[in-house]
């Protein structure tokens, strides 16, 4: 389905864009090295790079009219679009952060509650509002815990996958071909 750099090896994701400027949101102000990508443009690469086994490098090849040529828009283009790569970056790595401090505040709650449920059961006197506490105890450290591998197996792995998937687009050369 992608063309490989038959050099290199390396999956090749092709954009075609009209200038440089359609690379990036128009509605950001920004100078280019720090502008965000336009959201179509950066939706293609991302799903384009989800399609490449993250095992596999990849190039971006952007490909516009001859009559754009610009080598320091060129230049400009590609520090921005690696910025970019390097923000969104960031944000995953501070969200992994949260991901992890909450399954470890998960988990931790998860144990406070299942340790409170077995060491109260012989020594609370049997009625019907102990009972009820002692049952919210064990269903609420059961429902801790299940959050915490939640988090952990289902939220983070995919996060962590995202993270990989952008760290190979951060490496990844940027070609500008002209037709």
């Amino acid at each position: 389905m992608y063309k490989t750099n038959t050099d290199t090896d390396e999956f090749i994701i092709e954009i075609s864009v009209d200038s440089y400027n359609e690379i990036f949101n128009g509605w950001d102000p920004s100078p280019v090295k720090r502008r965000d990508l336009d959201p179509e443009v950066l939706e293609f690469i991302e799903s384009s790079a989800a399609d490449i086994p993250v095992r596999y490098p990849v190039e971006l090849h952007f490909y516009m009219p001859a009559e754009q040529r610009d080598e320091e828009k060129e230049h400009l283009s590609a520090e921005g679009i690696r910025n970019n790569f390097s923000y969104t970056i960031a944000l995953i790595r501070r969200s992994l952060a949260d991901i992890r401090r909450k399954t470890m505040t998960y988990a931790v709650a998860a144990f406070a509650f299942l340790t409170l449920r077995y060491m109260s059961r012989p020594a609370a006197p049997t009625n019907l509002l102990t009972t009820i506490l002692i049952e919210g105890l064990s269903i609420g450290g059961w429902v801790f815990l299940w959050e915490a591998f939640s988090l952990f197996f289902f939220s983070g792995q995919e996060t962590n996958n995202q993270l990989k998937r952008h760290l190979r687009l951060l490496e990844a050369k940027i070609i500008f071909k002209y037709l």
